[in-house]
């Protein structure tokens, strides 16, 4: 069902402008979403809102997540419709007006308004960003081209740390005050003003622009197609269990930790120099994947970075519990872990090259936007599956649950055609 003429990309160096400025739209993206996760107890307890962290603060963060689904799904098939740019700018305004007038909410009720609309821009981001880079770059460097975009989500949750630990948090005479209203101010106004980039300097997408001249392919033919709905399921699946090992790992790490952190050296880590040091690995292996993607295959990239991250969570788990047993163990050796756990991540690098290869143009916003995002919005119950497991078999086999995920997503992919190398049409 795909037509039968391509439009050749561009090489990245004249392609870099566009792919710069999306990165940054995803990094402000990322940004907004972290910076929530990590300011939330503040907000709780420090702050005239005063709300339960554990059932108001959790809708909260559940809302973000979920509405940042339904967006990437909505926005998809708006690209699709109106184009690649024009739904970018539309969900960065989204996602950042919202996050701006979050300095000003006067209570949780309002807070969890605006958290439901940016959420939609959150997930948007994403859905029409990838879509344009992947149609604009030519087929020998879009790996690394989307690479480099996914490299926004490491350094905006860099981002989020640091406008939390320098404005939200902020010592004065032992007392930690806090002032996370204008953290989200300050992290908001560059998103809008990049609005202002994307309209001046951002093309649109060729291929997108010629759709009127191909065969009209529609959202429902993916699903009458046979090879078409495969692509689709096979894709849906890679998305769900990547989400489930992430999420499930990395939201209940610092729990586990917490029964280590009164043995030996263990306690002197700080949290902030461990989310560091797993987002400068991630950054590094976000980059590193590009290059093997584009070099090696999308499938073999794939197997070996999802099966490297399982093989590191299961370490992680083994040396916390030696640890938890009392038993002696370099400190410098769980930041070196914390980077390979990052660094290993970098498979999320994947899903803007594979996605975009898999499906035709008119219907590429769509389809992308829905396994995705569809994977993202079913994996708000996945933590809540594991800290019940948890409570009945303890942290270490119910975090090894998402090693298993990963082993499990290192075979899957070679269900799915190679696409290296393969011209968008």
């Amino acid at each position: 069902m795909e037509a039968n003429t391509s439009i050749p990309g561009l090489p990245l160096r004249l392609a870099l402008g566009t792919v710069i400025i999306v990165m940054f739209a995803w990094m402000f993206d990322s940004m907004d979403l972290m910076l929530l996760i990590i300011t939330i107890r503040s907000m709780a307890h420090i702050s005239q809102l005063n709300f339960d962290l554990y059932t108001v603060g959790a809708l909260i963060i559940s809302v973000a997540l979920l509405t940042s689904g339904l967006g990437g799904i909505l926005f998809g098939f708006i690209a699709d419709r109106y184009g690649r740019k024009k739904t970018l700018i539309v969900s960065i305004l989204m996602y950042s007006i919202p996050t701006f007038l979050i300095g000003f909410v006067r209570n949780w009720i309002e807070l969890l308004i605006l958290r439901l609309f940016s959420g939609f821009g959150v997930g948007g981001a994403w859905a029409s960003g990838m879509t344009l880079v992947a149609e604009t770059v030519d087929s020998r460097d879009r790996g690394k081209a989307v690479s480099i975009v996914q490299c926004g989500f490491p350094v905006g949750f860099l981002l989020a740390i640091f406008l939390a630990f320098l404005i939200a948090y902020r010592p004065s005479n032992g007392v930690i005050f806090s002032n996370w209203r204008m953290a989200f101010i300050v992290g908001a106004v560059p998103a809008i003003l990049l609005s202002v980039l994307v309209s001046i300097f951002v093309p649109e997408s060729k291929i997108w622009k010629f759709r009127l001249m191909r065969e009209k392919i529609k959202v429902r033919d993916v699903f009458v197609d046979r090879e078409l709905r495969k692509r689709f399921f096979i894709g849906l699946t890679m998305d769900f269990l990547g989400m489930f090992s992430y999420w499930v790992f990395w939201s209940w790490l610092p729990s586990y930790l917490e029964s280590a952190y009164r043995v030996g050296e263990l306690s002197m880590l700080n949290n902030m120099f461990w989310l560091i040091a797993t987002q400068v690995g991630a950054l590094m292996g976000y980059l590193m994947y590009g290059f093997a993607q584009d070099h090696i295959g999308r499938r073999t990239s794939w197997s070996i970075f999802t099966a490297g991250e399982g093989a590191l969570i299961l370490l992680s788990i083994f040396m916390i519990d030696m640890l938890i047993r009392g038993e002696a163990l370099p400190i410098s050796l769980f930041f070196v872990i914390g980077f390979g756990l990052g660094y290993f991540t970098g498979f999320w690098s994947a899903f803007g090259a594979i996605l975009s290869e898999l499906f035709p143009t008119e219907v590429r916003g769509t389809v992308s936007g829905l396994i995705f995002n569809i994977g993202r919005s079913i994996n708000f119950v996945s933590p809540i599956f594991v800290g019940y497991l948890a409570k009945i078999y303890g942290f270490g086999l119910a975090l090894s649950t998402a090693s298993i995920v990963c082993f499990m997503m290192s075979a899957i992919v070679w269900l799915l055609p190679e696409t290296k190398g393969k011209e968008l049409l």
